[in-house]
C-alpha cells in the first residue's frame, strides 16, 4: 500500500492551532456493515481490520490525519480540499482492488465538506462535521459527494484535475443550512447513481404542513407527553375518524425539536392488506433502494445512530408486520422513538397503548350559554371545530346563539367525531345549517362536497367504517351487527343474550367482542366499568348491515326480550333493600330500554306492556322518569284494553296524567277504564287503581271518598300480597282523617301501617310509616311531625328516592312556614319552588303557590304590590287543578277590597294565562 496515490501531489499537515481555522474533513461509512456482521460475524473483523489499514495509509499518504475511527468509517482533516478529494477517489480505487474474502467488497460511501474547526485535545469540532457527516449519509456506495464550497476552493486553486464535478442541485440536510450537492467523478469509479438519500422536504422531516387549526386536544398532547418518560413506542388507538393522524402529527411536532435527526411519517393506508411495510419505510425516510440489498436492511442501518421520531400512521390492516417491524427497529436503533396510530393496539413489549378520545371537551357552559353571556365565540372545541371548517367553505358562515346550540345537539349527534364533524360542516357550501342538523339522523350518507381530498376509505362515515368491519373475521362482525341495536351504554351479559339465539357459544361471543373492543369499534362505557357501547355512527352502520341482511326486525325483537326481563328483575329489586341500585341501573339502562320501548310499542304491544308494567313502583316513585307516559302510550292503540296488564297500565297512566300533567279529569278518565278491564277478568292492579282513585279524590277536596279508596286499595293489596300499596294508601288516609281532626282513626291506622310494615325492607316505604306518622303529628305536635318526616326524608334518600325526599322536604318546610313570620313564611315557600322539581310534583308546586297567599296578604309582610301579586297567583290557581282554601279565600278578599274590582280582576285574568312553570318563575323573580 506503500505506493498508493504517488503520482498525486504530496503536502505537509501543519501543526495545528487552538482556533478555528477552515479545514476539509473527509468521513466514510460502510453501507450494510450490520447485516454483514451478522451473516458473517468473523469475517467481518478481519474485512474491517483491512478497511482500517487502507483509510489510514491512504489519508496518511495524502497528508491527511484520521482523527476519528466510527466503528465503521472514518473522520479525516485536511489542510487542503484538493488533498482530500483526491484521498477519496484512491480509496474507492483502492477498496475495488482489496481482497475480501468472504464478506466481499466492503462499499463505502464518502461525504467532503471545507469549513472551521478547532482542536479538542486530539479531536477536532465545528461546523464543518455535521456538514461532512450529512453529505457521507446521503450518498450512494461507492459514491463521493463535496459540498459546493470545498468545489470553490479546489476550483480556485487553477490547478489541472484528475476528476469531474457533476452539479446534483442544492438540498436541505438537517441541522445545517441548505447545500449545493458535488459529485465526484473519476476514472475506474462508477458514475451513475440513485437519487441521492438526504434530500428532503424539510429540515425536520417530512411532517405534513399544517393546513387547518388543531382543537381541543390540549389534555391529550400533556397526556402522551407524560407517557414517553415511560416509553418510546406508543400507540394511538380510536376509531375511524376519531382525529387519531392529527392529534400524533400536532405531538410528532411538538417534540420536533428533541430529535436531531428529524421527525418521519409513514402513511400505511395505501398497502394492501398484510403487505411488507419495509419499502414504505425506506420510501418515507427517502432511502433510495439498492441492487441486492433488502429495504429493511437499509431502514436498520439508516436508523441504527439516528436521534429520530417515527410516526407509523393506520396501521390497523398490516398490523402483524408492523408489529415484528417496530419490534426491530426498537431493539436495533435505540435512539429511535415510535408513533403509531392504530385501530387496534400492536401488542408489542414496551407499548404504550392512548385511546383517543371523542371532541368532547370538558367546558363547562354549553356554547349557546357562552354566547348568551356574552362570548364572541363558543368554547367548546367540537363546536368551534365545525364553525371553522364551516367557515373555509362558507365564509361568511356566522352563527348566532340559536345556531351554535344546534351546532351543539349535531355534534353529540355525531359522537363528537372530528371526521363526521368536518363532513358535515362542508355541507354549508350546498345547504343551510338547518338542513345538516336534520340530516345527521343519518351519517353514514352526510355528503363530503368536494373540497377535501382524503385516502378513498375516509371520504365518506360509512367508508371509513366499512375499512375497520372489512378488518374483521366473520365472526366478529356477526357479532358486532347484532350489538348494533344496543342504544347507548349496555353489559356483557345482556350483550351474550342478544347474541345467544345465532351464537350460543358464549366464549366465542365474548372473545369477539374483545377484538371489537381491540378494534375500537366496541368501547368501554363510562368510567371503562363493565358496560359496553357503541359510537352512534357504528351503530347505524351495523343497523344498516342487519337490514340489508333481512335480519333487524328479529334481533331488535330478541333485544326488547332481553331488556324485558331486566325490567322483571329490576322492579322486583325496587321493592327490597336494593331500592336504590335497581333504580341507578334503570336510569343506567335507560337508553336501551328507550329503543326497545319505542320498537315494540308498534310491533309487538305485549311486549311493550312487559318493558313497562314492572317499572310501576319506579315511576310511582320517581315521577319525572321519562318511563311514566309509557303505560298512557300503550293504552292508546288499538285493542290495548285486552292486554291482560290493561288494570295496571292505566293506573299508571292515571297516576302519570294526575301528578306529572296536573290533569285529573284525564286521570279519572284512565281510572274507569281500568276498573273496567278489571271487571271484565284482567290482571288484578293489586290495588293500584283505587288508590290511584284516592289521590284524585284528595287533591279535590273530597276526603270521605278518599279514604274510601285507599281504604278499598290497602283491603285489595293485602289480599295479593302487595304491600308497597297497602302501606301507601293506609298512609295517604290516615293523614286525611287527621286533617278532619279523626285522630282516633288515624292512630289506629298508623298502628297497621307500623304492623304491615314490619316485613317491609324498601328503605321508602320504611320511610312512608314515619311519613304517615308525621302526617298525623302535624295537626297536633309540630315537632314531631318534623322529626318523623326527617326520619322518612332520611329513609327515601337510602332508597336513592330524591324527589319523594324532596316532596317531604316540601312538608317540613311547609310546617315551618305556618309557624314563622310572614316575610320568612313567604321566603320558605319561595325556596320550595325553587327546590321542587319542574316534573313529577305538579300538586305539591301548586299547594306551595297556594300556601303563598295568606303570608303575602298580612300586614307584617309590608310589601307595598302584594295584592297585585296575589291578584296576579289567583288568576294562576283559577286554571290550576286544585281548589282555594280557607285562608287563600281570605288573602283573595283582602286583595280585592284593597285593590278594587275591576283592577283586580285585570290582573287575576293576566294570571289565568299562566302554567306551572310560568306561575313558579313569576313568584320567584317577583318575591325571591
Amino acid at each position: 500500500m506503500n505506493n498508493i496515490g504517488a503520482d498525486l501531489a504530496m503536502h505537509t499537515l501543519p501543526a495545528q492551532a487552538d482556533i478555528a481555522v477552515e479545514r476539509t474533513l473527509l468521513t466514510t461509512d460502510v453501507v450494510g456493515s450490520t447485516a454483514i456482521l451478522h451473516r458473517f460475524p468473523n469475517d467481518m473483523i478481519a474485512a474491517m481490520d483491512l478497511h482500517d489499514q487502507i483509510m489510514g495509509e491512504v489519508v496518511d499518504a495524502h497528508h491527511g490525519q484520521v482523527f476519528k475511527n466510527t466503528g465503521d468509517g472514518i473522520f479525516a482533516i485536511f489542510d487542503r480540499p484538493f488533498d482530500a478529494v483526491i484521498a477519496a477517489i484512491v480509496v474507492q480505487r483502492a477498496l475495488a482492488a482489496a481482497p475480501w474474502g468472504a464478506t466481499g467488497r466492503l462499499a463505502v460511501r464518502t461525504g467532503v465538506h471545507t469549513g472551521l474547526v478547532r482542536t479538542r485535545g486530539a479531536d477536532f469540532f465545528g461546523p464543518a462535521l455535521p456538514a461532512a457527516a450529512r453529505l457521507q449519509s446521503a450518498a450512494n456506495p461507492d459514491q463521493i459527494l463535496i459540498s459546493d464550497v470545498t468545489a470553490q476552493r479546489i476550483l480556485a486553486t487553477k490547478q489541472s484535475l484528475c476528476f469531474e464535478l457533476l452539479d446534483l442541485g442544492e438540498h436541505h440536510f438537517k441541522g445545517i443550512e441548505k447545500l449545493r450537492v458535488m459529485q465526484v467523478c473519476a476514472r475506474g469509479l462508477p458514475v451513475v447513481f440513485p437519487p441521492i438519500g438526504g434530500k428532503r422536504e424539510s429540515a425536520q422531516g417530512n411532517l405534513p404542513a399544517e393546513m387547518s387549526s388543531f382543537l381541543g386536544r390540549e389534555a391529550a398532547l400533556q397526556e402522551l407527553l407524560r407517557l414517553t418518560a415511560t416509553t418510546r413506542v406508543m400507540t394511538l388507538v380510536g376509531p375511524g375518524g376519531i382525529g387519531k393522524t392529527r392529534l400524533a402529527i400536532q405531538f410528532a411536532r411538538s417534540l420536533e425539536p428533541s430529535f436531531p435527526d428529524g421527525a418521519w411519517m409513514v402513511d400505511l393506508a395505501a398497502l394492501e392488506r398484510g403487505s411488507d411495510v419495509w419499502p414504505a419505510i425506506a420510501a418515507a425516510l427517502l432511502i433510495q433502494p439498492l441492487p441486492g440489498v433488502e429495504r429493511r436492511t437499509e431502514v436498520l442501518e439508516r436508523l441504527q445512530r439516528a436521534r429520530t421520531m417515527l410516526l407509523l400512521d393506520n396501521c390497523e390492516h398490516v398490523l402483524d408486520q408492523i408489529a415484528d417491524a417496530v419490534s426491530e427497529i426498537g431493539a436495533v436503533c435505540g435512539s429511535v422513538f415510535l408513533l403509531n396510530t392504530s385501530r387496534r393496539a400492536l401488542g408489542v413489549e414496551g407499548e404504550a397503548v392512548y385511546e383517543v378520545a371523542p371532541l368532547r371537551d370538558g367546558a363547562r357552559d354549553g356554547a349557546a350559554d357562552a354566547v348568551a353571556r356574552g362570548g364572541a365565540e363558543p368554547d367548546k372545541a367540537a363546536v368551534r371545530l365545525f364553525i371553522e371548517r364551516g367557515r373555509l367553505v362558507e365564509p361568511g358562515f356566522a352563527p348566532d346563539a340559536q345556531d351554535y346550540a344546534m351546532i351543539e345537539q349535531l355534534c353529540d349527534q355525531l359522537d363528537y367525531i372530528p371526521l363526521a364533524i368536518e363532513i358535515a360542516a362542508r355541507g354549508l357550501r350546498r345547504v343551510a345549517l338547518a338542513e345538516i342538523a336534520q340530516s345527521v339522523a343519518t351519517p353514514l350518507d352526510l355528503p363530503t362536497g368536494r373540497v377535501a381530498r382524503r385516502n378513498l376509505r375516509q371520504q365518506t362515515l360509512r367508508q371509513t367504517l366499512d375499512w375497520s368491519y372489512a378488518l374483521l373475521d366473520p365472526r366478529s362482525q356477526d357479532v358486532l351487527l347484532r350489538l348494533s341495536v344496543f342504544s347507548g351504554p349496555f353489559r356483557e351479559d345482556q350483550a351474550l343474550a342478544v347474541c345467544a339465539a345465532d351464537i350460543p357459544d358464549t366464549k366465542q361471543v365474548l372473545a369477539c367482542i374483545d377484538d371489537l373492543l381491540d378494534g375500537s369499534l366496541v368501547m368501554r362505557g363510562p368510567g371503562g366499568g363493565r358496560y359496553l357501547r357503541l359510537l352512534q355512527t357504528v351503530q347505524a352502520f351495523g343497523r344498516e348491515k342487519l337490514e340489508s341482511l333481512g335480519l333487524l326486525e328479529a334481533v331488535e325483537r330478541r333485544h326488547g326480550a332481553v331488556f324485558a326481563a331486566r325490567c322483571r328483575s329490576l322492579g322486583a329489586q325496587i321493592a327490597s333493600d336494593q331500592e336504590a341500585k335497581a333504580a341507578n341501573a334503570i336510569y343506567d339502562d335507560m337508553a336501551n330500554l328507550r329503543s326497545a320501548f319505542e320498537r315494540t310499542l308498534s310491533r309487538d304491544l305485549g311486549l311493550a306492556a312487559d318493558l313497562a308494567t314492572p317499572l310501576f313502583l319506579f315511576n310511582y316513585f320517581h315521577r319525572g322518569a321519562e318511563t311514566g307516559d309509557w303505560y298512557a302510550r300503550i293504552m292508546a292503540r288499538p285493542q290495548s284494553d285486552h292486554l291482560r296488564q290493561a288494570p295496571l297500565l292505566l293506573a299508571g297512566a292515571a297516576l302519570h296524567a294526575l301528578h306529572n300533567l296536573g290533569d285529573p279529569k284525564r286521570a279519572a278518565q284512565f281510572i274507569a277504564r281500568g276498573l273496567k278491564a278489571e271487571t271484565a277478568g284482567g290482571q288484578s292492579s293489586e290495588g293500584w287503581l283505587p288508590s290511584v282513585a284516592g289521590q284524585i279524590e284528595l287533591w279535590a277536596g273530597r276526603a270521605e271518598a278518599s279514604i274510601a279508596y285507599h281504604r278499598t286499595a290497602a283491603e285489595q293489596a293485602r289480599h295479593e300480597d302487595n304491600r308497597p300499596v297497602e302501606i301507601i294508601s293506609l298512609s295517604t288516609a290516615a293523614f286525611v282523617m287527621a286533617r278532619r281532626g279523626d285522630f282516633a282513626g288515624a292512630d289506629a291506622l298508623v298502628a297497621e301501617i307500623r304492623q304491615t310494615g314490619q316485613g317491609a325492607t324498601q328503605p321508602t316505604l320504611l320511610g312512608y310509616i314515619h311519613y304517615a306518622m308525621g302526617g298525623v303529628e302535624c295537626y297536633r305536635d309540630v315537632s314531631k311531625a318534623i322529626e318523623n318526616y326527617r326520619l322518612a326524608v332520611d329513609w327515601a334518600l337510602m332508597g336513592g328516592n330524591t324527589l319523594g325526599a324532596l316532596r317531604v322536604q316540601h312538608l317540613i318546610a311547609d310546617l315551618q312556614a305556618t309557624h314563622a313570620e310572614p316575610a320568612e313564611a313567604i321566603a320558605i315557600h319561595v325556596q320550595i319552588l325553587r327546590d321542587l322539581p319542574p316534573h313529577g310534583a305538579t300538586f305539591y308546586a301548586w299547594s306551595t303557590i297556594r300556601a303563598l297567599l295568606a303570608p303575602l296578604m298580612d300586614t307584617r309582610a309590608q310589601r307595598a304590590n302584594a295584592a297585585e301579586i296575589v291578584a296576579m297567583i289567583a288568576g294562576a290557581l283559577e286554571a290550576s287543578p286544585i281548589k282555594l282554601d280557607r285562608a287563600a279565600r281570605a288573602a283573595v278578599e283582602q286583595a280585592r277590597a284593597a285593590m278594587g274590582v275591576a283592577a283586580y280582576e285585570a290582573v287575576a285574568q293576566r294570571g289565568t294565562k299562566l302554567g306551572l312553570a310560568a306561575a313558579r318563575l313569576f313568584i320567584v323573580e317577583a318575591l325571591g
